[in-house]
Formats: C-alpha cells, sequence, structure tokens
C-alpha cells in the first residue's frame, strides 16, 4: 500500500495533521509506502516525518514559512489577490506539473491532500486516486462576504470577487466530487456551512466529520519537567500563540503586544501569574516572559497551562478541544480573513473568541480561567472533540481507500500506473 501526504504548503497546521495521520498509519499499517511531499516549515517537519518513517521529498527547495511576513496588499481585486495570492498559493500550475511528476515517479494508491488544492487538482487531472483532508467547507473566500472584507479595511473589487468566487467554488467542488473520500476535523454548524461542498458530501455519506485529526496525546505528568525545562515557577500559566500564516505581519506584532499587556494586568491580581510566549520569531518582551519561536510538541506545556490565548487556526482548535484547555481565541484582526469564518464558529460553539481585543478586554475574557482549571470538558470541547482523537478513524478510512483503490474495486480512468 503506497500512501503519498501532500500538506498544504501554508501554515504549519497541515503539516502537523498530515504527521499526526502518517504516524497513525505507520501504527495500523507497519508495511505502507509513505512519503509526503513537504513543502514548508522543511527544517522543522522534515526530521518529524523522518522519524515517523515517513519518506520526505522537499518540493520547494527553500525554507516557506508564511508566519513571517505579510501575505496580502489592502486591494481585494482580480490582479493582486487572484494572481497575486491565490494563484501562487493555492491554485499553482507550475506545482499542479510538480504533483503530476512526483505521483508518475510514485505511483501511489492514494494522494492525502490537506487542503492543497494543488495536489488535488493534479490528482483529479491524472485519475489518481485521491482524498481530501479539510478543516474549510469551501474555499475560504465562499465563506466570507465583501462588507466583513470591506470592514477590515479592504478596498473591494466587489465584481473580481464575485468573478473569483464562482471560480473557486468550481475548482472546489470538483475536487471534492473526485476525491474517494473527504475527511473533515470541523464540525457542521448550518448557518456558516448550508450550501457547500463538503456539507453537500456530508449529506450523503462521501465526507465524514472524524473529530480531531491530531498526534497521541501524552499521559499527563506531574508538569514539574517542562516546567522545569523553561524555567517557569509552580504558579499559574498562561501560554500565548500566533497563528502560522499571517495576512499582514503587523497584526501578529500587535496580538503579541496585547497578550503581554493583558499578561501585565493579571499580574496585579496574581503576581505569580507566568506567561509563555510563541512568536513564531524572537520577538521583544520583558524579563518575565518566557519567549520561544517554536514548540514542535506543546501538548505537556497545555497540560499545565491555567488558560491557552491563540489564534483560531483550526489545527490548534482540535488539539485543545482534544486536550481539554480552557482557552480565549483571538483574531488579531478582521484582515486575517481565512480566520474570520473559525472566530465566528468557535463564538457559536461557546468558546470566548475576540476579535482585536483590547488589552482589558483580553485581561477579563482571561481572568475567570486563572487557578480555576477543573479538567472537565466544556460544551464547546465536546462539539470539536466528542470522542476525544479521532485521528485512528481517520487513518482507518485512508488505509481502506488506499486498500480499495489498489484492488481495483472502483477502477479510475487515466490513472499514472
Amino acid at each position: 500500500m503506497r500512501i503519498v501526504f501532500a500538506p498544504a504548503p501554508t501554515g504549519s497546521g497541515h503539516n502537523m495533521r498530515s504527521l499526526a495521520l502518517a504516524r497513525e498509519l505507520r501504527r495500523q499499517s507497519p508495511d505502507a509506502e509513505l512519503t509526503v511531499l513537504l513543502g514548508s516549515l522543511q527544517s522543522t517537519f522534515g526530521p518529524l516525518f523522518e522519524a515517523a518513517g515517513v519518506k520526505t521529498v522537499d518540493i520547494a527547495g527553500g525554507l516557506v514559512d508564511h508566519a513571517t511576513s505579510s501575505n496580502l496588499t489592502r486591494e481585494l481585486d482580480w490582479q493582486s489577490y487572484i494572481k497575486g495570492y491565490v494563484a501562487p498559493a493555492f491554485v499553482n500550475g507550475e506545482r499542479v506539473l510538480g504533483y503530476l511528476s512526483h505521483y508518475q515517479d510514485l505511483a501511489p494508491d492514494l494522494v492525502v491532500s490537506d487542503y492543497n488544492i494543488s495536489a488535488s487538482m493534479a490528482a483529479a487531472i491524472a485519475g489518481v486516486p485521491h482524498a481530501l483532508v479539510t478543516e474549510r467547507y469551501d474555499f475560504t473566500l465562499l465563506q466570507i462576504d465583501d462588507p466583513t472584507l470591506e470592514a477590515a479595511g479592504f478596498h473591494v473589487d466587489r465584481e473580481d470577487l464575485r468573478r473569483g468566487r464562482n471560480s473557486l467554488h468550481t475548482v472546489f467542488d470538483w475536487i471534492v466530487s473526485t476525491a474517494e473520500i473527504v475527511l473533515t476535523d470541523k464540525p457542521y454548524v448550518p448557518e456558516l456551512d448550508a450550501g457547500t461542498s463538503v456539507a453537500a458530501a456530508l449529506a450523503t455519506g462521501r465526507a465524514v466529520f472524524t473529530g480531531p485529526m491530531i498526534r497521541e496525546i501524552p499521559e499527563r505528568s506531574d508538569g514539574s519537567a517542562v516546567r522545569a525545562s523553561l524555567g517557569l515557577g509552580p504558579g499559574p500559566l498562561m501560554v500565548g500563540s500566533v497563528g502560522g500564516t499571517s495576512m499582514f505581519w503587523e497584526n501578529k506584532q500587535r496580538v503579541i503586544e496585547s497578550y503581554i499587556l493583558a499578561h501585565r494586568r493579571l499580574k496585579r491580581l496574581h503576581p505569580n501569574l507566568q506567561l509563555v510566549l510563541l512568536g513564531r520569531e524572537w520577538v521583544e518582551a520583558p524579563d518575565d516572559v518566557v519567549v520561544l519561536t517554536y514548540l514542535p510538541d506543546w501538548m505537556p506545556l497545555l497540560q499545565e497551562a491555567d488558560v491557552l490565548l491563540s489564534a483560531p487556526g483550526w489545527i490548534t482548535v482540535t488539539e485543545v478541544a482534544a486536550l481539554r484547555v480552557p482557552t480565549v481565541f483571538v483574531l488579531s484582526s478582521l484582515a486575517e480573513y481565512h480566520e474570520v469564518e473559525a472566530s465566528d464558529r468557535l463564538g457559536r460553539l461557546g468558546f470566548p473568541s475576540l476579535i482585536a481585543p483590547a488589552a482589558d478586554q483580553l485581561a477579563d475574557a482571561v481572568r475567570p480561567f486563572i487557578g480555576a482549571r477543573s479538567g472537565v470538558p466544556s460544551s464547546a470541547h465536546l462539539a470539536i472533540a466528542p470522542e476525544g482523537r479521532g485521528t485512528a478513524r481517520a487513518a482507518a478510512l485512508l488505509a481502506d481507500a488506499a486498500r480499495t483503490a489498489r484492488s481495483g474495486s472502483r477502477p479510475v480512468e487515466g490513472a499514472l500506473r
């Protein structure tokens, strides 16, 4: 059984979810041939995939990290948004050709695309069996309207975006319709998802809500080792994390500042409150703040935290839901349009979910969680992770799809064999 993973190169969450699925597939099917076509954060994730017994192919040729620079301008029209951002990052002809060449070399039984539109397009074009793993029910632009974009400070060419939405929906719908199976870790919310491609696939059984597709959850320890490794004392702990992709670099800086200011205010009531800041790159912070650029395995730290402050990146959402970590989600600005839908969804599901909060507002949202962690899951945790970790189920579904394709039970015209 040969399975090729193709995580989207935007953000770290796609890599992390593919890694979790690959590890579980290796456990369930020790003889499977697993390969990952890695397009971002190669120095971090390459060794992790290799350690999991996954052959790693660097398809970018140089380190890619979308968290350390702006990815958009304030102009949203065909030239700037479709040609300047969507085409290079998602619907990329050169990448489609590259993926086609890799499929020819690897002859996979199944390609597992984690919201990698170019990789999915290549598989659909070639007739290679493919699965779509996605937290998106449609392209991001389809689930945010023009007035919201304008409120975020964008200059919107409504006609260009109308055309863009129509085209992107057609591509996404085609990918969903040609996939052997669609797996999602995002629970259906009618007000947000009705009429989308994934919602239609859920209704027919071609898509499955699996719950969190995340790495193994470690046994809870006494926490002294992780605290000692970071120079932390025994007092209450808050962890602040920024997102893996920034539309505007200054928004990331602004949210980091709000974390630090909220911590300063909360220390007036809790003098021994500690903050660990995961900033994606080195940032200036007060001496009482522990700054880390990245922490590949942050679960032991989260198990110690009274509260997490985080951007609403979905892989983070699923991990904290499965871990039952109290979390305040913070969207730095409406201009981070790719996470507006997730921020809205989290609020509807019951999480505190703030947009560009002032330091006092953020401190007020965090304050009830300091020293109050019970370990009892909230209704919001249960909506996203009803049975905790869903990785084993997701991996089994992918293995079944690969075996079915390999046996020829569902012959695919034009497959590259």
